[in-house]
């Protein structure tokens, strides 16, 4: 009976100290989840430009100032050459039956266009939305976009242009920049 009592707190004393085979940790780390939730409504998308976030970036390119249309015809040089132009049509994610107010804001306008700084003289940028010229004098300009066949979108086309009264020979070359903030309501 002793030995039966030895053996079994011998084995007790093993079991207690952790005599049996450990675990080896091989590896060890973290599991990150990133993303964002939109708590708008609607989302903006535009396949003729960059973005980050809910801003756009358009890469105007090197435009020949001999290409370049006025205001009242941005898509027509004075030579007759059609002006290097850029889609930046908004695709605008709703719930299905929303009607859609963007307004368009430029940092600072210029005649009925928007302000470029960066050293080009007697330039502007002039955005076209369905064949029609929108009209910044009053400091911003409004399309409507109804929700139709599934989605909603707003065409634009950017063209670099003359300043109202300008030649070519008045355009003076360097960097062209321009910003529009744009806000959407919709109900």
């Amino acid at each position: 009976m002793k030995k039966i009592l030895f053996g079994l707190t011998i084995l007790s004393a093993f079991a207690a100290t952790g005599a049996q085979a450990e675990l080896t940790t091989a590896a060890r780390g973290n599991i990150n989840f990133v993303g964002s939730i939109n708590a708008d409504s609607c989302t903006v998308r535009s396949p003729g430009a960059s973005s980050s976030g809910a801003n756009m970036l358009v890469d105007m390119g090197p435009v020949s100032a001999k290409t370049l249309g006025t205001e009242a015809t941005p898509a027509t040089s004075t030579g007759g050459i059609t002006s290097i132009s850029k889609n930046i049509d908004m695709q605008i994610e709703c719930a299905t039956g929303t009607k859609v107010e963007l307004k368009l804001a430029p940092t600072a306008t210029s005649g009925k266009g928007i302000a470029v700084t960066g050293g080009a003289q007697n330039v502007q940028i002039m955005l076209v939305s369905d064949q029609t010229i929108l009209d910044f004098t009053s400091g911003t300009a409004k399309l409507e976009a109804p929700y139709a066949d599934g989605a909603i979108n707003i065409p634009l086309t950017a063209y670099y242009t003359r300043k109202a009264g300008a030649d070519v020979a008045d355009v003076v070359g360097g960097q062209a920049n321009a910003t529009v903030a744009y806000e959407l309501s919709y109900e």
